[in-house]
């Protein structure tokens, strides 16, 4: 890959110190075919200014639906994404100061070399369907990103354009707008912040809840009014969760969210590459719950329907009195919660003391324990036992599921131990070392279902098979992973995996290498085990 392409799109462009006011030279004028007065600065004017940079126009751009501004490193190039189907032959941009005064107007042809001076100027198409969020009003999304709580919404609109060839590999529409059915509203999404760890963590690339006025179906995921956009923060490679989301699909974990990775701009800024997924929650196409069932997610850090459990290996963990949220159903009579708590506490007897619960597999479905753990035992979750675990009983047979897989961020080579238990390390069981997993394998019961669904119910293949995902993964971000690894590989958290490299290529094939060589150790584990059994 060339210098050039190595360094796309990474930061707004400064050429030296902020400009002073009253530094415009030019005569401003206006022309009826052009929408925005400018001064018609001549290049060499252009470049007496310490600073300016390029906005290519909505309006003024065919396929374009909102401003777009440029980027650079201060290497020498300039630096602009739009969608593949903006004609590159005729790309109409104004060239702005620091104060937003424009300076003149270009239409340049990037079939061409495209020049200010010594600055060249680069397009560069986006692989990966491109969403844009216009806000009603800028300075309310970043007060929201500037905030540690997470109340404030930002309201806007919202515009997905999809490549033509993606388009129609996938069945997807070329674009999706929140205003497609009720022009006339103002706004018609909004966006608010989300997550834990990664909202205070992370100082950009923070996370999202999209909501939408009307259900849409986005990508083909489905017709949902609420949806997730998930920087990544903790993840470089961007790949994590969903390819981990698809090995969970394929070991057979059922009721999986769907996710598609897209670019997202906000007022016109990059803001990387994003992960747009469904919710994880009852319903349609989601965990298919009624009157009778309950949904949990354990230990998360906001509850609105709290209930309390006792937990022997908790306290080994060193957190807190453990709290469960009853995520479904929505709203909790009294009963309700009363019936949940019961449940639930019967269940986390079972697995922390399986040995003296002869009625294991009435509580609980080994089955799809097993699936579960294959997920968090192959990526290392280190979070496994503990956080963002969701989990939900069946009225109908009584018994507890464990599922959908979720958060998978923290994985593959976490920095940490925990409960001594190294996380650093491709080889050596992680997961079955400790909190519920670790009694579980304690019961010959669970352990032969462990065992059979990795020899016999498509976990293996699944697992393998994940090295191909991660690649093919990888590949279909195109230069949209080097774009987002300059911008934010830096600005965010590096500390909590592995840093497997200093480059968006070293860097993804060195996780990828780490996996190939976990995958290749329990493959190895198993069949000895399977060798030896009796």
């Amino acid at each position: 890959m060339s210098r050039k392409r190595i360094t796309l799109l990474i930061t707004a462009l400064v050429i030296g110190a902020a400009a002073t006011a009253g530094a415009l030279l030019c005569e401003k004028k206006s022309d009826a075919m052009v929408l925005r007065p400018t001064y018609d600065c001549t290049d060499e004017q252009i470049l007496t200014f310490p600073y300016f940079d390029l906005v290519a126009a909505s309006g003024e751009n065919r396929n374009l639906p909102c401003d777009v501004e440029s980027y650079s490193i201060g290497d020498g190039y300039i630096h602009l994404i739009l969608p593949d189907d903006v004609p590159e032959t005729c790309v109409a941009v104004y060239i702005r100061d620091i104060d937003g005064n424009y300076l003149a107007r270009r239409v340049y042809d990037f079939t061409n070399p495209v020049m200010i001076g010594e600055w060249e100027v680069v397009l560069d198409h986006a692989t990966l369907p491109v969403m844009y969020f216009e806000s009603e009003d800028p300075d309310v999304y970043t007060a929201m990103n500037e905030r540690d709580e997470q109340d404030i919404i930002c309201d806007g609109n919202m515009h997905i354009r999809v490549g033509e060839k993606e388009s129609k590999d996938n069945g997807w529409y070329r674009e999706y707008l929140s205003r497609s059915d009720d022009r006339s509203a103002k706004t018609t999404a909004s966006l608010q912040g989300r997550g834990n760890s990664s909202w205070h963590t992370a100082n950009k690339k923070k996370s999202y809840t999209l909501r939408l006025s009307k259900s849409q179906n986005l990508l083909g995921m489905g017709e949902h009014k609420s949806w997730n956009l998930i920087g990544n923060a903790f993840d470089l490679s961007l790949i994590r969760n969903i390819t981990f989301n698809g090995i969970a699909k394929k070991a057979g974990v059922l009721y999986q969210p769907e996710m598609r990775n897209i670019n997202l701009f906000v007022d016109g800024k990059y803001e990387g590459v994003y992960t747009l997924t469904t919710k994880v929650k009852q319903g349609k196409r989601r965990v298919p719950l009624k009157k009778g069932d309950y949904f949990y997610k354990m230990d998360p850090p906001h509850q609105d329907q709290p209930v309390l459990y006792e937990s022997k290996t908790w306290t080994e963990d060193g957190g807190d009195y453990p709290v469960a949220d009853i995520v479904y159903p929505e709203v909790a009579t009294g009963d309700e919660l009363e019936a949940s708590q019961k449940i639930l506490q019967r269940f986390i007897d079972a697995v922390e003391s399986p040995k003296e619960t002869p009625d294991l597999e009435d509580i609980a479905d080994l089955e799809s324990i097993a699936r579960y753990y294959w997920v968090e035992e192959m990526s290392m979750n280190y979070d496994a036992w503990s956080r963002s675990l969701y989990m939900y009983y069946k009225h109908n047979d009584g018994k507890m599921y464990l599922g959908p897989v979720w958060d998978m961020d923290l994985t593959l080579g976490a920095y940490f131990e925990k409960q001594n238990v190294p996380f650093d390390d491709p080889e050596g069981w992680k997961i079955r070392c400790g909190g519920w997993f670790k009694t579980l394998f304690e019961d010959e019961r669970f352990k032969k279902a462990v065992s059979d669904v990795y020899f016999n119910g498509g976990v293996r293949e699944a697992l393998l098979g994940g090295v191909y995902d991660l690649r093919e993964y990888k590949r279909a971000l195109g230069d949209d992973g080097d774009v987002n690894y300059l911008l934010f590989g830096n600005a965010n958290v590096r500390d909590m995996n592995l840093d497997f490299g200093y480059d968006y290529e070293e860097y993804t094939d060195g996780m990828i290498d780490f996996y190939k060589r976990r995958a290749e150790w329990i493959d190895n584990e198993m069949r000895a085990e399977e060798a030896t059994s009796p």
